[in-house]
């Protein structure tokens, strides 16, 4: 499957890095970064990664440790069992029960884009609200990633995709609702998750597949 908003930058687990980044696109982190991030596009960190940075992006989405202030043009997502030092700025910022935050939040109405009548845009309604839904699938014995497991993603249409090489997977484009996810993987018992899915922003499911004997 084609996926639309595919990361294009990833720092694995147990990876460290420090300086200035920037990227445009979708940017997933496990590793250890230090310095400053300024990106055109989404920021995942997830359960693993350790963020010690000021960070600047579109839509920022995180399940990990972050120490620093946060700026979102769009969004802010954060995940049990994240936690937080800093203070946050962005126009929506959601906070899962869980999270441990310390630092000020700061919404505001994001900028009005001045359009004269000659200039309306036409809104295909059908392609709004849409989100996306992304996470690893990794051995339940060692906690290690698991490459190329195939996953269905099923609700009210089907989609598939491949895990990379870090066990990564993302879909893109789904609707509100109830998504269901088959995962098998050669040298596993197959897996299968459930995904209630309400209203837009980037979802996180990770899946352990038990090892056959």
């Amino acid at each position: 499957m084609k996926k639309h908003n595919e990361v294009t930058a990833f720092l694995g687990k147990g990876t460290e890095f420090e300086g200035k980044l920037t990227f445009h696109g979708s940017t997933r982190i496990d590793g250890h970064f230090k310095g400053e991030i300024s990106a055109d596009g989404n920021l995942i960190v997830s359960e693993q990664g350790l963020l010690e940075a000021n960070i600047h992006a579109s839509h920022i989405v995180i399940s990990g440790e972050v120490h620093g202030n946060i700026t979102a043009d769009q969004r802010v997502d954060i995940h049990a069992p994240a936690k937080v030092f800093g203070d946050i700025k962005a126009p929506s910022v959601v906070i899962d029960e869980g999270v441990i935050f310390e630092g000020r939040t700061r919404m505001y109405r994001p900028p009005e884009v001045e359009e004269s009548e000659s200039s309306v845009p036409v809104v295909d309604e059908s392609q709004s609200f849409l989100s996306t839904l992304s996470g690893t699938i990794t051995d339940q014995a060692t906690g290690d990633p698991i490459p190329h497991a195939k996953i269905k993603c099923k609700g009210d249409s089907k989609k598939h995709a491949e895990a990379d090489t870090s066990g990564y997977y993302e879909f893109s484009n789904l609707r509100d609702g109830t998504w269901e996810l088959k995962i098998k993987a050669k040298g596993y018992h197959k897996g299968k998750a459930q995904v209630e899915i309400a209203g837009p922003g980037t979802f996180e499911e990770n899946v352990t597949l038990e090892p056959k004997k």
